[in-house]
């Protein structure tokens, strides 16, 4: 986009301010009464065209105000933002619902869900870390009955799977616990990934063990060690976004309900290329869902060990990124404090 002079940022500013306060189109009567700005109403006038031109506000209709595009609001929130200070009181009540209980792991998910989607007054929304990162720690085979056992594989960061497999013929005890012995040494500091990919590389010197058993290990490892399915969602505070006046056409709503019922688009809404990056911000056009154009989202990453998980918000465009933004970051950074004291 084309670069924008200080006079064209502080009307730019105070038009996005405006629009994120009142939700209606900004007129350049509104600007020159209400911003303070040392601009007469002409030179406004001049500004804000100049802004529509270079595409960082526009008319929704003749005779109406301004408001911002895509590219306005990725304007102010990468360069004028001004990151609000969290207050005592938001902080405590973070504290409270995530300290609560800090040894229910799910409850604190449930509670930190709840608490960021009252305080942001946008949906709240909680992914939990995605596993496959995750180092081997443990893997424990228990009998449940003669055909049957039972698999408890846990990885570092505390977080543990369980499956259930049916074994061709009844293996006996002792079996089972050279073979849990040497899975353990053998997996022992790897990537949950990396097992699932090189299992059989890894055992092809005992896969004729008498049992059976490693080549049925081999045979599904693809479900033992595939954690997809461990990543849960948390999702509170829809009925936020459908008091916004963005939302108030059921057309336009339908469709981005429809797309929040499905958990694969909700990871990917939140999910982001650079792994590195510890907050992000998707504004309007650049989420790539159709129905969720006229909507942001600011996500952060949390960490559980050697994992992550996902949390964030999602509103309308028109949300108030200079206090959401700090309390989205709070957030994830407490939690993940949390989880590294216990």
């Amino acid at each position: 986009m084309v670069e924008l002079t200080e006079r064209e940022k502080l009307v730019l500013g105070a038009i996005i301010r405006s629009f994120i306060l009142r939700a209606t189109p900004v007129a350049s009567y509104y600007i020159a009464r209400e911003s303070h700005l040392p601009f007469s109403p002409a030179t406004i006038r001049n500004i804000m065209a100049s802004l529509e031109e270079k595409g960082y506000i526009y008319q929704p209709h003749t005779s109406a105000g301004r408001v911002p595009t895509t590219a306005g609001y990725r304007l102010y929130v990468n360069q004028m933002m001004r990151r609000a200070r969290l207050s005592n009181e938001s902080k405590r009540k973070i504290r409270q619902a995530v300290l609560s209980n800090p040894s229910d792991y799910e409850n604190i998910l449930r509670e930190a869900t709840r608490i960021l989607a009252h305080l942001s007054r946008q949906l709240g929304i909680f992914i939990t870390p995605h596993l496959d990162e995750g180092v081997f720690h443990r893997i424990e085979i228990t009998r449940l009955t003669s055909d049957r056992i039972l698999l408890i594989l846990a990885i570092k960061s505390g977080l543990v799977k369980t499956i259930v497999l049916e074994l061709p013929s009844e293996v006996p005890e002792k079996q089972l616990e050279m073979l849990a012995q040497v899975l353990n040494e053998r997996l022992h500091g790897l990537r949950i990934r990396e097992i699932r990919q090189q299992f059989r590389e890894i055992v092809k010197d005992i896969e004729d063990e008498r049992s059976g058993l490693i080549h049925l290990f081999i045979q599904t490892a693809s479900k033992i060690f595939d954690f997809t399915e461990a990543t849960d969602i948390y999702m509170t505070g829809t009925h936020h976004i459908l008091s916004q006046p963005e939302f108030s056409d059921a057309n336009r709503i339908s469709g981005v309900v429809e797309l929040l019922e499905n958990k694969n688009i909700i990871i990917h809404l939140l999910d982001d290329d650079n792994p590195e990056e510890e907050i992000t911000i998707k504004i309007g056009e650049e989420i790539e869902q159709e129905p969720m154009r006229n909507c942001s989202i600011i996500a952060a990453r949390y960490r559980i060990g050697e994992v992550s998980g996902k949390l964030g918000i999602i509103g309308p465009t028109r949300m108030d990124y200079d206090h959401l933004v700090p309390l989205v970051d709070f957030t994830a950074r407490l939690l993940s404090e949390s989880f590294r004291d216990n």
